[in-house]
């Protein structure tokens, strides 16, 4: 009798410690802070200590966001859209579980994940491990990987896996109307910053205008004090009047000018544009000495002439009038999409700010 007494104790022990494992697991025991940090797993708390942002898919894409004093920078080289990177690290803090994935289906998204997925590396200042809230061995190390995957059918969140867990999740960020996974974009050109120029009127030394269609409309603008400007010809004659205020404010745009794109162009295309179809050079130089050159180029299509819909004659090919190519500092591998209503005062020739 007293065999049978211990093994019903034990079995009934057995029991117990069986359905707290499973409730336990459930997060039945969990405070609501700790079930909303369940609930968060994939979220940095501190995205102020997220140092680098490495981002791949499965066919040779790939870009690293790096934090350089301060500066966002496009795989070390080229600064990245301040915009797009604030918009990241806000998903990153935000993002959080809205649903788990049914059992039977875990095999097939992780299997979707390991093909289709974005690899997605956070490098944070973190410490190795705290002890009593004691921070050791704290350096820059990955704090998280996750494999965002495609949308689920509502379109409302999609599948993602944080790696050390075998179970994939559906996430989103609150009061978001879609899935996040575009976000998280592999490809370089879509962070970086759109910015040519951005130097104040303050620190422009000389601007340099020529003008390739007509000569005679190139010229020079140098700096003699603050706010006070010369402006000469493109053979070095001085004007005794021009239009100040037309001066004044075209170089006070330099603080900031922005392309619309870069020009989707075969490396054919490309370079037939930069032999053929320069037409304005502006080299500005600021108080430090330093130089940017801006080349640009027409952008040139087929326009069919009508009349009551009527095609009259053949096609011609002709200048845009809204957008037209340009080239930076020299470098001759990047063709970007400018519009002229941002430029328009840039290039304007030497007759617009003379005075007659």
């Amino acid at each position: 009798m007293k065999k049978n007494r211990l093994y019903i104790i034990i079995a009934a022990v057995l029991v117990v410690a069986s359905t707290l494992v499973i409730l336990d697991k459930k997060g039945v025991f969990l405070s609501p802070e700790e079930r909303s940090l369940v609930g968060s797993i994939f979220a940095i708390k501190d995205t102020n200590t997220v140092t680098q942002i490495f981002m791949a898919d499965m066919h040779g894409n790939k870009v690293l966001l790096s934090r350089k004093s301060g500066i966002w920078m496009v795989d070390d080289s080229i600064p990245a859209l301040k915009a797009n990177v604030d918009d990241l690290l806000s998903t990153l803090k935000n993002l959080f579980i809205k649903q788990t994935v049914a059992k039977t289906a875990q095999s097939a998204i992780n299997k979707m994940l390991g093909t289709k997925a974005i690899k997605v590396d956070v490098y944070q200042i973190a410490p190795k491990f705290k002890i009593f809230g004691i921070p050791f061995f704290t350096k820059e190390r990955i704090t998280k990987t996750y494999y965002m995957g495609d949308a689920i059918m509502d379109n409302m969140g999609n599948y993602a896996l944080i790696e050390g867990m075998k179970e994939p999740f559906v996430v989103t960020i609150p009061g978001f109307r879609g899935f996040v996974t575009p976000q998280f974009s592999p490809f370089p050109k879509d962070w970086y910053s759109h910015t040519l120029f951005q130097t104040k009127l303050t620190r422009i030394a000389k601007l340099e205008s020529v003008d390739v269609e007509n000569p005679n409309e190139s010229f020079v603008i140098t700096k003699e004090g603050p706010r006070f400007f010369s402006l000469f010809d493109g053979n070095g004659n001085q004007l005794t009047a021009y239009d100040t205020t037309r001066v004044i404010d075209m170089l006070s745009e330099f603080r900031e000018r922005n392309y619309l794109s870069i020009a989707e162009v075969t490396p054919g295309e490309r370079d037939t544009i930069i032999q053929n179809d320069l037409f304005k050079i502006l080299t500005l130089t600021d108080t430090e000495g330093k130089k940017f050159e801006l080349r640009f180029y027409r952008l040139m299509h087929l326009v069919q002439e009508e009349q009551d819909d009527i095609p009259i004659g053949d096609p011609k090919m002709v200048a845009h009038r809204d957008v037209c190519y340009g080239t930076f500092n020299g470098d001759l591998t990047t063709l970007y999409r400018l519009q002229y209503h941002y430029f328009d005062r840039q290039i304007q020739p030497l007759s617009y700010f003379a005075k007659q």
